[in-house]
């Protein structure tokens, strides 16, 4: 097997995937599993099929906190699960269908052919927030957009671990595929919740709740620095370059890896705010308002 399985709290385990610092997960409890995000890769895909048959566990729940391609690919291995996500996810999936497709012809290895490729359908949806059953165990299944307009998270209130998708990263930057306000919102609502093991989409676990916790004041700084400085653009009547060079500055983690997704937030920002924006000018992920 490709993928190390850890327990990281009561009934979840976990285990880094070989492509894009991501992590998968199984919510395990007797005779019942429930995955998150299972996994990128056709052969770690069925790494968690073997982890689940060797401690004699149906998978009955595939969990998908968002719609972007690295997180949708294993939930068509669990035919007989219930896949499970936030309401928006099948419209957002068909809007960037596309997009998920052109990026699949050019990454090996993972399952599904590009032009063939289906997004999974979700058999339950969320709204707000939702308890999964797992054998006697529950978890919380609940709505944080602001990377994703369909992104959800999992919350275990027993053992206190979050499941953040892609939020919370100790090697990326906030990714505003969606909303800046959103992304400010969600920020805030994880800031007050008592978070002891901490599962980033991409990245490296943590029990430290001072990293927890340094991890948090560091995205909301730099959410809060990029509002700042976009708002004086837009006020002064700036372009959307010239309020992308007044963010060359700011300080933000991995700034080699992160400079692009840095220049795409400022584009989303931009545009958000109500600055100016020729027709065709948004590149990247950024998004009408």
């Amino acid at each position: 097997m490709s993928l190390l399985f850890t327990e990281i709290a009561d009934h979840l385990w976990a285990a880094p995937c070989r492509a894009l610092s991501m992590n998968t997960g199984i919510a395990l409890d007797g005779p019942h599993a429930a995955l998150i995000d299972p996994a990128l890769l056709v052969d770690e895909i069925e790494d968690i099929a073997v982890f689940c048959d060797s401690r004699g566990a149906q998978v009955e729940s595939v969990v998908l906190t968002h719609h972007h391609w690295d997180h949708i690919l294993g939930a068509a291995r669990f035919a007989q699960a219930q896949i499970t996500a936030h309401w928006t996810f099948t419209a957002e999936c068909v809007r960037e269908l596309d997009r998920t497709r052109n990026i699949l012809g050019q990454f090996h290895g993972v399952t599904g052919g590009a032009p063939s490729f289906t997004p999974p359908v979700p058999g339950r949806v969320v709204d707000g927030i939702v308890r999964l059953t797992v054998g006697d165990s529950h978890i919380l299944l609940f709505h944080t957009p602001g990377h994703a307009r369909d992104h959800l998270s999992v919350y275990d209130p027993d053992t206190c671990f979050l499941w953040a998708g892609d939020l919370l990263s100790d090697r990326e930057i906030p990714f505003i595929s969606d909303r800046l306000d959103a992304y400010e919102r969600t920020l805030g609502m994880l800031a007050a919740m008592d978070v002891r093991t901490l599962v980033p989409g991409h990245g490296c676990v943590t029990a430290d709740v001072t990293e927890i916790r340094d991890r948090i004041d560091a995205d909301r700084s730099y959410l809060a620095d990029l509002r700042a400085r976009v708002q004086r653009a837009v006020d002064a009547g700036r372009s959307m370059d010239e309020a992308v060079a007044a963010c060359t500055d700011m300080a933000f983690r991995f700034p080699e890896d992160n400079r692009d997704p840095h220049v795409m937030n400022v584009e989303q920002v931009f545009a958000e705010l109500g600055g100016h924006v020729a027709p065709g000018r948004i590149s990247g992920w950024a998004r009408e308002p």
